[in-house]
Formats: structure tokens, C-alpha cells, sequence
């Protein structure tokens, strides 16, 4: 199950690369539309991630420290651009990638660990904090960079500040 998760969290991320970018904002295929394989991994990845993040919004509130931390963790060490992935596929990655879209990602992961060592030291309003910048995140990059995907995030109409 962990081990599962895990891996799908990294496919998610991947799929915010495939799904963001210029390009798509504007309705065309993406800068992975020619990575058939890549981008299917990557569209799995994406319902990971929104399951990881709906399985802390669960714990949180119930205390469950353990639950919270560990998944926290997970989704930190599924950063993108320190996986084991093959030459190609990282040069395909670097090559298509926004770099704001790879600024708000990393910035994703860091919130992401401050929340496992926040939910470590059990502390509940800081827990809660890490969480709502990481979903914060979430709509920042969605309305930056995947309008296509969700048109009520277009960029005019988001209040979030973009990083």
C-alpha cells in the first residue's frame, strides 16, 4: 500500500508536468502530447496526488499524527526532478517545463516536508498551516498553468498569489 502510493504520488506530480505549461493553457496538447506513455503515468500520478492530499484533510483533523506525517513525507520525496527517471525522460521533462511551473513544484515539496515535521512535533495549527499552503499551491499552479483543465482557475480570476 505504501509503497503504491508512493509511486503514484510521483506519477501524479509528473502529471501536473504534463498537464501545465503554456501550451496548454491555451488549449493545445501539451508539451507531453508526443510522450503518449509518459503522459498516461503522469495522469494516474495526478489522482495519487489528490488522494494523498484527501487522506491528510482526513487525518488532520482526527489527530492522526502518524498518517499525516507519513503521507506528508511521501508526497515530499516524490519530487520530480530527483526520480529515477530514465536519461530521456528528464531531458523531455527539463526540456518542456515551465520554470515557474518547476518553482511552484519545488516549493509544493518543501511545504510538503514542513508538514511532516509539523504533524511529527504534533502540532495542530501548524499542521494545518503547511496544509493550506500546499492546497494554496495546488490552485496556484491549476490556475497558472492547466486553465484547460479547470477554466473557473483561469488566472484573472484566482486571488492567490502565484510563486
Amino acid at each position: 500500500m505504501l509503497f503504491t502510493l508512493k509511486r503514484t504520488v510521483f506519477v501524479a506530480l509528473l502529471v501536473m508536468a504534463a498537464l501545465g505549461g503554456p501550451v496548454l493553457a491555451q488549449g493545445g496538447g501539451g508539451p507531453l502530447a508526443n510522450e503518449p506513455e509518459l503522459r498516461g503515468l503522469l495522469q494516474q500520478e495526478m489522482q495519487a496526488l489528490q488522494e494523498a492530499l484527501a487522506t491528510i484533510s482526513t487525518a488532520l483533523p482526527q489527530g492522526q499524527w502518524h498518517t499525516v506525517a507519513e503521507t506528508a513525507g511521501q508526497i515530499h520525496d516524490s519530487f520530480i526532478l530527483q526520480q529515477q527517471l530514465s536519461a530521456d525522460a528528464r531531458k523531455t521533462l527539463h526540456q518542456t517545463l515551465p520554470e515557474g511551473f518547476i518553482r511552484q513544484d519545488q516549493a509544493f515539496h518543501q511545504q510538503a516536508k514542513k508538514l511532516q515535521h509539523a504533524a511529527e512535533s504534533r502540532d495542530a495549527e501548524l499542521s494545518l498551516f503547511y496544509y493550506s499552503k500546499m492546497v494554496e499551491s495546488c490552485v496556484s499552479c491549476h490556475s497558472r498553468f492547466a486553465t484547460h483543465r479547470f477554466p473557473s482557475l483561469t488566472a484573472g480570476s484566482s486571488t492567490l498569489n502565484s510563486h
